[in-house]
């Protein structure tokens, strides 16, 4: 028998590591869902919301589609309209899971927490000057360079100190540099990407601490929906995967036997 092919979603879920489930972790692809992970190596290093969403959708494979959602985790939540935007014809369903905007003081906090890294304490007054609204605004490429190479020179000067020689400061400083140049750039895209207003459906799902304001936009059709589970467990959740799966219009009953445990109640 012939077997149709179930939706397409497309999903970004920054590939950083980090202790939280994953979207991956869902497991929808034992339901039927094509799944397709747009964050991959290497990451665009644009800065623009719809330039960083072409460079994404170049990767897809031509005869990927047509897309029946697009999902997006935290920080990659604006990015996710971008995406779906470029498609073009029918707006696709936007899921978006403990989405967050990344406002000027999200970047400065990361870019403290970089430097903290290396035992660097960035004090207030010389991180507002790094770290300038008009720049984020006007010159988002400089604001990555001017970043990007302030850690650069910090790496450096802290690897040498720990004792490090220099083929190994080299090689450490680069790593981290770009480690954190494909993350800025992700920041500052998403930070320049366009939400609203969209014509489409969105379905907001939020763990059970989560601050619905850490988010805005204007959606002909939005539905939100907070579930019992803590952050880390929403992306493998029974609840969570269920809500998304009824989105997309299929039974939540796997494909293939599998064990699932219930969100634990907080």
């Amino acid at each position: 028998m012939h077997r149709t092919e179930g939706p397409v979603v497309l999903a970004l879920d920054y590939p950083g590591y980090r202790k939280e489930a994953r979207i991956d972790d869902l497991g929808l692809d034992r339901h039927g869902v094509q799944m397709h992970g747009l964050l991959r190596s290497p990451l665009p290093r644009v800065v623009s919301g719809a330039g960083y969403a072409a460079r994404l959708l170049a990767n897809v494979p031509p005869a990927t589609g047509p897309i029946a959602a697009v999902a997006a985790y935290c920080a990659s939540a604006p990015l996710a309209f971008e995406v779906a935007a470029a498609l073009g014809g029918e707006p696709p369903l936007v899921v978006l899971f403990d989405a967050e905007e990344t406002p000027l003081d999200t970047i400065a906090a990361d870019h403290r927490a970089r430097l903290g890294g290396l035992g660097i304490q960035l004090g207030e007054r010389e991180l507002s000057e790094r770290v300038k609204a008009v720049t984020l605004a006007e010159a988002p490429e400089r604001l990555v360079d001017d970043l990007t190479g302030a850690l650069d020179r910090e790496a450096h000067t802290a690897l040498r100190a720990a004792g490090a020689d220099e083929a190994e400061v080299a090689a450490s400083a680069t790593h981290m540099v770009s480690a954190y140049t494909d993350w800025l750039s992700h920041l500052v895209a998403a930070h320049h990407a366009r939400t609203t207003p969209w014509e489409g459906e969105v379905l907001r799902l939020f763990s059970a601490e989560a601050d619905p304001s850490a988010f805005s936009c204007t959606a002909e059709r939005q539905r939100e929906l907070r579930l019992s589970c803590d952050r880390f467990e929403l992306l493998r959740s029974e609840e969570t995967r269920a809500a998304v799966l009824d989105a997309l219009g299929l039974p939540s009953a796997p494909l293939t036997e599998e064990r699932t445990e219930r969100c634990p109640a907080v």
